[in-house]
């Protein structure tokens, strides 16, 4: 086997310092070869490694783009038949409207179901012609159920204030048969139903007469 402690290659890629000068910097290599790929020792080989195509990355953004769109027939179908789990042969009926719709973009079309259901494509055609988007319509409806729970937390508030004047229990019957706060002034008798309340007159007299006084 050859020596080659001396061989500046050698001695370039090892790190050590030649003992006799045996060349010139013009002699060493600028830097590392690159690794060989197949097909380089494939040609030095004279090898035929035939095609290998279908073994070569492609890039990721070309091969989404071969994927077909779906159409708003499409995209209703398979969200009703998976995503609701409805009858496919209602699901396409439901689908089929959808698709006949002004509505082509399929996505909007979804948005719309989410928030209106399957059937609430007359609904949708009705604020699109007013120039209302789904996030729209979205924004408006929790709006107005956040204002429907403050209210209602408002209301339980104000019963409870009213449960404090009586005996347990009756503020919650008045409540259960349809009676508000505010009837609690009405006037039976010459005295508010209030005050029949706190003297002790049962709550169902009470609440029959706020009836007849409503009537």
């Amino acid at each position: 086997m050859p020596d080659i402690s001396h061989d500046p290659v050698y001695l370039w890629l090892t790190g050590a310092r030649p003992t006799t000068p045996t060349g010139t910097p013009a002699d060493m290599p600028t830097r590392r070869p690159t690794t060989a790929t197949a097909f380089d020792i494939a040609r030095r080989e004279g090898l035929d490694l035939g095609d290998l195509s279908p073994y070569q990355r492609r890039h990721r953004r070309a091969r989404r783009g071969r994927g077909r769109k779906p159409t708003v027939l499409e995209a209703v179908t398979r969200f009703a038949t998976t995503g609701l789990r409805i009858p496919r042969e209602t699901a396409v009926a439901h689908a089929q409207r959808w698709a006949a719709s002004t509505i082509t973009e399929p996505d909007e079309a979804l948005e719309w179901i989410r928030l209106l259901g399957l059937g609430g494509l007359d609904t949708a055609l009705c604020l699109r012609r007013k120039d209302v988007t789904p996030a729209m319509e979205k924004t408006r409806r929790e709006s107005e159920e956040q204002a429907r729970r403050d209210a209602r937390a408002a209301e339980d508030r104000l019963w409870a204030e009213i449960a404090a004047r009586y005996q347990p229990g009756i503020a919650a019957q008045l409540r259960l048969n349809g009676c508000t706060p505010d009837m609690l002034d009405r006037v039976i008798n010459g005295k508010t139903a209030d005050q029949l309340l706190r003297e002790g007159r049962p709550v169902q007299i009470v609440i029959n007469a706020l009836r007849d006084t409503h009537g």
